[in-house]
């Protein structure tokens, strides 16, 4: 949740900008639209008490507002802001103190004392944040001195900076400091929202925000305990296997830190055990255990697909009947003259009108009886699912399901009195087509007289032609057609783009030669660019003498046997890309993306072993950290174990646990950076400053506290 402690909403001196003015209906608009979850309205030496009524009201469902003043302070001969907020139980307590200081007074001209402020606003239970350093007008270290020893409770004031980074300077050197907005003009609220600090305890009001500013342990506790711990058991440590731990593990950030060689990956190992133990699958993520390019497969040693995949036909029988295809006999007109030649005597055999008929074609009726036959399995399995699958009476009616079960019977008797039909004509073409063969044959046996050629044998040559035709230009148009690269997302590499991991497709067509692609099958690529050659000159010589000598040399292209369908023809090429240019990355950046991979995936709990290694301190803090936040916000279980700054201290973890060795003997601490503690498990050793011993262990602990802070969290 983000946090604004300084907000105008009114042009109040004459030197505010007309564009401070807000109307309720644009303000509750605003807010809507962005994450502040706390907002102020301190206003120049102004409070609008209905207009804050107004606005408090407007948006109660998602935003705390709190009254507030921006006073001009005048103390040891000079000018400086401080920001008063009040807790809004007391607004009218506060209203009435604001109109008795202001009473009759300029906003431009108003001053007022610190001993005048103090009195006025303490007993109101206030918050006061003075400018200091560089947000000018400021508050000088005398004057802040002289704030200190007048409010009833020093811990109540906070400095204000300017942004993010002297906002964490300020913490670093052990001052309370926080900033707000400070709007100029209100159509930029959403976009400067984005900066405003972030806290990472959801506070739910007035009383419990200035309860964690004097970090009570109670309400800390109270919050942290709002996210269910699971408290696991664990004897890690492989030096000393009796030394029990007892870890609290919140669903959300654990951040294990400690001297190298103080048994953190031994502690992760463990976790991922126990883990796995209750039925999750779990491992830990080590930088350094694989590459970027075993991870994703990089030479395609694994990858498989499919040209069905990609919605081409396999083209299987188109293949298989290239291999087998035999040229179909034309009758000759010899076996004619021979029938004729002989004068026939028989006289049994004159009057045998049978040998006269033609012979009826049987190719139309086969065609129409597999037709029907495969719309009649098709409606026989319908039926079936709908009288096996009881889970459609849920979605449909009763009345409906039996409407469509009537009509379908008679569909199926329909279409079973058609193939009955049609199957009853194709076995009487055949069957007459028979007869009419074997009395031919019986008669030529009977009388020495060639029989009389029955069909010409053209109509089965020309099909057969014109089949071979289909087939092989079926399989050159489809292998000749472009296949959409797939595309996967490797990760980010922070500002030099997002990292793709690309596999390139394509069909061997005979004329294809890139020595970057390898075949997808277990298949060499000179018999796919052989059958693809002559698949192509079989569709070029169809009408020519020469085909079946075409067909004889597709069957045998060595390993023919390993092409048995189109997929058996792709070729694949898996590379990286980086703004559609082929790109390697480097090892370092292997690393980026392999720790971005692992934070993606949605997990339940993630184990993380020292993620920083073989990365810059901008990447961890500009992507990793963000997606661990990320992660926390979903209720994950992120466990890291490092000895970065970035990562230990900025993610603000709900858990730090440290691992001390002292003496040859290991301690096991845990606290929080809100309590600003780390405290012995077992209580044998004093608790230790979290602050402290973060900068002191961690690698860029100072950064990470000051001046590349980008989270407030003091």
């Amino acid at each position: 949740m983000k946090i604004d402690i300084h907000v105008h909403t009114r042009k109040v001196k004459s030197g505010d900008a007309p564009t401070r003015n807000i109307e309720k209906e644009r303000f509750v608009e605003i807010l809507s639209d962005t994450e502040v979850n706390i907002l102020a309205i301190t206003n120049h030496n102004h409070f609008d008490v209905k207009q804050y009524e107004q606005f408090r009201e407007g948006v109660e469902t998602h935003c705390q507002v709190w009254p507030g003043i921006e006073l001009d302070i005048f103390e040891n001969g000079k000018r400086s802001h401080l920001i008063v907020i009040c807790n809004p139980k007391n607004y009218l307590n506060f209203d009435k103190a604001v109109s008795e200081i202001l009473d009759g007074e300029n906003p431009d001209t108003f001053t007022i004392t610190l001993q005048q402020t103090v009195e006025k606003f303490d007993t109101l239970d206030c918050i006061y944040i003075a400018h200091y350093f560089v947000k000018k007008p400021n508050l000088g270290d005398k004057e802040i001195e002289t704030l200190i020893e007048l409010v009833s409770n020093p811990k109540r004031i906070l400095k204000e900076a300017t942004n993010s980074i002297s906002a964490g300077i300020y913490i670093s050197h052990g001052h309370n400091s926080i900033y707000g907005s400070d709007i100029h003009d209100w159509n930029d609220y959403i976009k400067q929202s984005q900066d405003l600090p972030e806290l990472r305890l959801p506070v739910e009001s007035f009383e419990q925000f200035c309860l964690l500013l004097e970090k009570d342990e109670a309400t800390i506790n109270t919050i942290l305990d709002k996210k269910t711990k699971e408290s696991i058991e664990l004897f890690p440590f492989k030096n000393d296997p009796f030394e029990k731990i007892v870890l609290d593990i919140y669903p959300d950030i654990n951040v294990l830190f400690g001297s190298k060689g103080t048994g953190k990956t031994d502690i992760l190992e463990s976790l991922s055990k126990h883990y796995n133990s209750k039925g999750h699958k779990t491992s830990v993520y080590k930088s350094n255990d694989n590459h970027l390019n075993a991870v994703f497969d990089i030479k395609g040693n694994t990858f498989n697909c499919n040209a069905s995949d990609f919605g081409f036909d396999e083209c299987v029988d188109e293949i298989r009947f290239l291999k087998d295809v035999t040229e179909e006999k034309v009758t000759t007109l010899n076996k004619y003259e021979l029938h004729f030649s002989f004068q026939e005597t028989n006289k049994i055999s004159q009057k045998l009108k049978i040998k006269s008929i033609t012979q009826e074609d049987e190719t139309p009726s086969e065609r129409v009886l597999e037709e029907i036959t495969k719309i009649l399995d098709s409606f026989n399995s319908f039926e079936t699912y709908i009288n096996e699958i009881s889970e459609t009476t849920k979605y449909i009616d009763d009345e409906l399901i039996n409407e469509l079960k009537v009509i379908i019977e008679k569909i199926l008797l329909q279409l079973k009195n058609g193939t009955e039909r049609n199957f009853i004509e194709n076995k009487s073409i055949k069957l007459l087509n028979g007869i009419i063969s074997c009395f031919n044959n019986e008669i030529a046996k009977k009388t020495n007289q060639p029989p009389k050629p029955t069909k010409t044998g053209f109509l089965e040559y020309s099909r057969n032609r014109i089949k071979i035709e289909r087939a092989s230009k079926k399989i050159t148009k489809i292998i000749n057609q472009p296949i959409n690269a797939i595309d996967e997302y490797a990760g980010s590499l922070g500002e030099k783009g997002q990292l793709i991991c690309k596999t390139n497709l394509v069909f061997h067509n005979g004329s294809f030669s890139n020595g970057d692609y390898s075949p997808v099958k277990n298949v060499f690529k000179t018999p796919q660019k052989d059958f693809a050659n002559t698949v192509f000159s079989i569709s070029k010589h169809i009408y020519s003498n020469d085909l079946f000598s075409k067909i004889t040399e597709l069957n045998d292209i060595e390993n023919i046997n390993t092409i048995n369908s189109l997929s058996d023809l792709l070729l694949k090429h898996k590379h990286f890309t980086l703004d559609g240019t082929i790109y390697n990355p480097s090892n370092g950046e292997s690393s980026m993306i392999l720790l971005h991979k692992e934070l993606a995936d949605d997990k339940d709990i993630y184990l993380i072993d020292e993620p920083e290694k073989s990365l810059g301190n901008d990447y961890i803090n500009d992507v990793i950290v963000p997606l661990i936040k990320e992660k926390a916000l979903l209720g994950k279980k992120i466990i890291v174990a490092t000895h970065d700054a970035n990562i230990a201290v900025r993610t603000l973890p709900y858990n730090s646990i440290y691992r001390l060795n002292e003496q040859g003997k290991g301690y096991t601490l845990t606290g929080n950076p809100f309590s600003n503690s780390l405290n012995c498990i077992y209580g044998s050793r004093p608790s230790l400053d979290w602050k402290e011993i973060s900068m002191k262990t961690l690698e860029g602990g100072k950064d990470a506290f000051g001046e590349r802070g980008k989270i407030y969290g003091n």
